[in-house]
C-alpha cells in the first residue's frame, strides 16, 4: 500500500510539470508570456488576492497564457485557511500534494446548500467537485500547508460566494468574470 502512495504522489508530482512546461514563460512575471516553452514554478510569482494564509500561482490561465478550456494552479493554505463556501460554472479537479484538511460539499439540488457532507483529504489523495456544487475547501491541520494542484474547465468562471451553509442560492453574491490572474488584464473587462 506504501508503494501505490508514493507513485500517487509521483504521478502528481510529474502531471504537475508537465502541465507547467505545455504553458511557460522565462520571465518572472506571471503577466507575461514570451513563447516559451518551460517555466520554472518556483520562480512563478504568487499572491493571496487578499486572502491571509493562501499562496495561489496560476500555472496556466485565460489572461497570461490564453487558455480556453483549462486552467492551472497552485494553491497553498496555512493551517487553519479556507475558501469561502462557494460554487462556481465549472468543474474542478483537485490533486493534494502535500498536507491534510475538509472538503465539505453542500447540494445544488435544493433552494440551499444545506448540510454539507464532510470528506478527509490528505497527501496523494483527488477529489473533483460538479458544477454549481457548492463547497469550501479547509486546512484543518495545525502544523502543515495543504498544498493542491487544481485544474478547472472552462475559464472565466462566474463564481457564486456564501455567508453560510443556509444562505439562499438566489442569494449568494456573483462574481463574474473571475480571473485569479485579472491583474494581467490590459483593461478592464466590463462585466456586462
Amino acid at each position: 500500500m506504501r508503494s501505490i502512495d508514493i507513485e500517487s504522489h509521483q504521478i502528481a508530482l510529474l502531471l504537475l510539470f508537465f502541465v507547467a512546461s505545455l504553458f511557460s514563460t522565462r520571465a518572472a512575471s506571471r503577466c507575461s508570456n514570451d513563447g516559451s516553452v518551460v517555466r520554472n514554478i518556483t520562480e512563478i510569482p504568487s499572491s493571496n488576492y487578499g486572502r491571509d494564509g493562501l499562496s495561489h500561482i496560476t500555472i496556466a490561465g485565460a489572461v497570461a497564457h490564453g487558455m480556453k478550456e483549462v486552467e492551472v494552479w497552485l494553491q497553498t493554505f496555512a493551517p487553519g485557511t479556507r475558501t469561502p463556501i462557494h460554487r462556481h460554472s465549472c468543474e474542478e479537479v483537485f490533486v493534494v500534494l502535500k498536507g491534510a484538511g475538509t472538503l465539505l460539499l453542500g447540494s445544488s439540488s435544493s433552494k440551499y446548500p444545506g448540510q454539507p457532507q464532510e470528506f478527509k483529504i490528505h497527501a496523494n489523495s483527488t477529489f473533483t467537485v460538479p458544477i454549481n456544487d457548492p463547497h469550501q475547501v479547509w486546512n484543518t491541520g495545525e502544523h502543515e500547508d495543504l498544498q493542491m494542484l487544481v485544474i478547472i474547465s472552462r475559464p472565466p468562471v462566474k463564481i457564486f460566494i456564501y455567508e453560510d451553509w443556509s444562505m439562499p442560492h438566489v442569494a449568494a453574491k456573483l462574481k463574474f468574470p473571475y480571473y485569479w490572474d485579472q491583474d494581467c488584464l490590459d483593461s478592464p473587462k466590463d462585466e456586462l
